[in-house]
């Protein structure tokens, strides 16, 4: 592969590590521009679209111009250890909620989603193919021209009770797990086959080019399908709220995905680790530094309980708690994500893990 010659070597070591086993060391991701200081991150837009709306939209949904800016960030970055040169798919998180009708914000860096619906109402959430089908031609655009440069990874569509915040707005959610409790049920039941359908599609669009499928942002590759499962929202709710409604919700998705990850997206999940730990397939969980909280070495307990509880980690934190999770956690069921300045930096830090893994 052009961008990135050891990519069968990587494949190995992500078959190793989802069986819990390693090869030769643990799994590392680190990822460094080539020219000290240029934007790689397939999350901020260097492109100014002020007073260009449409410019704005073309750049989220114009195959081409998405071809264009991900190929070019991937030649300016430098891809170590299990780090893999792909485009992210990106139609907003928990983006199914577009085929049902969530109307796009497109923002300079992101995608917003304004409510569409009135009600809970079974009858009113309506699959709407047309919007697939204009996102599933992006995909099959991405992986016709993808030759040996990049990968295709798999869209965000992840968290079916953060995809109908999108659709119904976040407090009127939080209103319908006291007030219309059953009408939420069968929301989430609905939405997570549209999820399930659509998730489908975009897989078929390119197992072959990947052989299996990717998670972009997370460099995972895996022989069959690979996604996240997430629910933001939970930071907002009890335990009980989170046993009740959202753990239904994964155990569908779960059966579909055959290597599953949790995306745990702060601190303030911890009180739903027990339920998430107590999914049996769950193969990860997935641990996000985010901004504001200490990062994940100062939550050792906690990592330390993951593994424990027989799931693997995937760290995304700073290069200086590197070193503590390699002396506390077992490499076996490891693998952390890191940036660098630069090549050399992220060529250190590939070499550091081998040496203390």
């Amino acid at each position: 592969m052009r961008y990135k010659e050891d990519i069968e070597l990587v494949k190995k070591r992500m078959d190793a590590f989802w069986c819990q086993e390693k090869i030769d060391r643990a799994c590392i991701a680190v990822v460094a521009p080539k020219v000290k200081g240029i934007n790689i991150s397939p999350f901020r837009n260097d492109l100014d679209f002020t007073n260009n709306l449409d410019g704005l939209k073309r750049y989220w949904t114009d195959p081409e111009i998405i071809r264009e800016v991900n190929l070019n960030k991937i030649k300016n970055t430098y891809f170590g250890g299990e780090a893999m040169p792909s485009i992210f798919q990106n139609y907003g998180t928990s983006g199914h909620c577009n085929y049902y009708g969530a109307i796009p914000q497109y923002q300079q860096d992101t995608i917003w989603f304004e409510p569409v619906l009135n009600s809970l109402d079974s009858n009113k959430i309506v699959f709407q193919d047309e919007i697939l089908e204009r996102h599933l031609k992006i995909a099959e655009y991405l992986n016709a021209e993808a030759g040996d440069e990049y990968l295709v990874g798999m869209p965000d569509s992840c968290g079916t009770l953060d995809a109908i915040c999108h659709l119904y707005g976040s407090e009127n959610v939080l209103f319908a797990f006291m007030e219309e409790p059953e009408l939420l049920k069968d929301a989430i039941h609905l939405i997570n086959r549209g999820w399930k359908y659509s998730n489908e599609k975009f897989y078929e669009a390119s197992k072959k080019n990947c052989s299996g499928s990717v998670h972009s942002w997370m460099h995972l590759w895996a022989p069959g399908r690979v996604a996240q499962m997430q629910c933001d929202l939970s930071v907002m709710i009890s335990a009980s709220m989170y046993e009740e409604f959202v753990l239904p919700e994964l155990e569908e998705q779960i059966e579909w995905i055959d290597y599953p990850v949790y995306h745990f997206d702060g601190i303030e999940q911890i009180k739903h680790l027990d339920y998430i730990l107590g999914l049996k397939k769950l193969k990860a969980v997935q641990w996000t530094h985010v901004a504001g909280q200490p990062s994940a070495a100062h939550y050792l307990p906690v990592l330390k309980k993951i593994q424990e509880g027989g799931k693997s980690l995937i760290v995304m934190t700073v290069k200086e708690d590197i070193p503590i999770l390699l002396a506390n956690l077992s490499p076996e069921k490891l693998y952390i994500h890191c940036e660098a300045e630069d090549e050399y930096e992220a060529r250190e830090i590939v070499k550091y893990v081998e040496k203390n893994s």
